[in-house]
């Protein structure tokens, strides 16, 4: 047995040291954005970073962000192109931010994102958008036209992000999870570019992972209420007195009769004071009063936003599947398989409570 393990010991060695990738840092070329597109019958993958330009990359210096393509029929075919072209070893455990273009948004999510979900260096906590209206590689040609960087713009995008909402679900971990339920709509925050600046405008809708239709900033913002995930939020309200929710809490429950689907929506949200333009005094009881009554049903329509749109497209964006799934398990036989046409039909409540707190002034 001794002997055994003797002669296990240096061959386990020699396996571990052989197998360890050693570079230098200035030997690898560290992914800061990667750029996911399909064009002209093929996919393109366009990669994003700092250093000196390798090969098959456009024009940049030491220190500068530069990029590098490869193309295939998929995309890892198209990303063992680029790693293939560079001249120095290519590493995306670093890689942030993974951009969709629209066209390959339109061939399949799933199609896109699988070659990542089986490399054992990617960061499952990156973050994925769509660019909205272009391919990707445009959108980061034009950035870096600019003169923008696009990897510290990224990292102002997610933390505007994080501003507003209380968890990133587009991260690459959580829109694999998704992708294992094929009854629920699948939504990940899109990009636009805009003087000098990359812009959130909302949530772009995959249906059958396939990009299907985008959601203006409303609608998204009540689906985001109704998730529960909100941070903060600006209410303007028609009698010039803008307002901050600074504490949002969201609970929603279905209910089953006769085959019905009600999904009973409750709300408690709190909101500040940010800005009054009238000279009329509102911090009496009957103003705040009638301000609290009016910040209720502004809320109520961003969440009807995002329900009318579930209703009228037949795309389960809110996930009641999920809801139903959970709460109701044996009725949910019923509706499994014409789930599409029983979304027109459910029935939704809003019961919304709020309350003005405070208002800072500085004087």
């Amino acid at each position: 047995m001794k002997k055994l393990i003797i002669l296990l010991f240096p061959i386990l060695i020699c396996g571990c040291s052989h197998d360890m990738n050693r570079r230098e840092i200035d030997e690898i070329n560290l992914v800061h954005v990667i750029g996911i597109d399909f064009s002209d019958g093929e996919y393109v993958i366009t990669a994003l970073y700092s250093g000196e330009k390798g090969a098959d990359t456009e024009k940049g210096s030491a220190g500068q962000e530069v990029t590098s393509k490869g193309s295939g029929a998929t995309p890892y075919a198209a990303f063992q192109n680029f790693r293939l072209k560079d001249k120095k070893t290519v590493s995306i455990a670093n890689t942030g931010f993974f951009l969709l273009g629209e066209g390959a948004a339109k061939r399949g999510l799933d199609i896109c994102i699988d070659f990542l979900s089986r490399d054992e260096t990617v960061k499952m906590e990156s973050l994925l958008f769509v660019t909205k209206d272009m391919d990707a590689s445009e959108f980061i040609a034009q950035s870096l036209e600019k003169g923008q960087i696009i990897h510290e713009d990224m990292k102002a995008v997610e933390q505007k992000q994080e501003e507003l909402v209380t968890r990133n679900d587009n991260t690459l971990v959580n829109v694999l999870n998704e992708l294992e339920n094929d009854i629920t709509i699948g939504i990940i925050p899109y990009l636009v570019a805009e003087e000098g600046s990359f812009l959130l405008q909302g949530y772009a809708v995959f249906e059958n992972n396939i990009l299907a239709d985008y959601l203006d900033m409303e609608t998204s913002s009540g689906v985001n209420f109704i998730k529960d995930i909100i941070r903060a939020y600006p209410i303007y309200l028609d009698d010039n007195v803008g307002l901050s929710i600074s504490y949002s809490k969201s609970h929603i429950k279905s209910e089953i009769q006769d085959n019905s689907i009600r999904i009973v929506i409750k709300l408690d949200f709190e909101t500040m004071i940010k800005e009054i333009n009238i000279r009329e005094d509102i911090f009496t009881f009957e103003e705040l009063n009638r301000l609290t009554d009016m910040q209720n049903d502004y809320i109520i329509e961003i969440m009807k936003k995002a329900t009318d749109y579930s209703k009228n497209t037949g795309r389960d964006i809110l996930q009641i599947a999920r809801l139903i799934q959970n709460q109701h398990t044996r009725k949910w036989s019923e509706y499994e398989y014409n789930w599409k046409d029983k979304i027109s039909e459910i029935e939704y409540e809003f019961n919304v409570n709020s309350q003005i707190t405070k208002s800072f002034i500085l004087n």
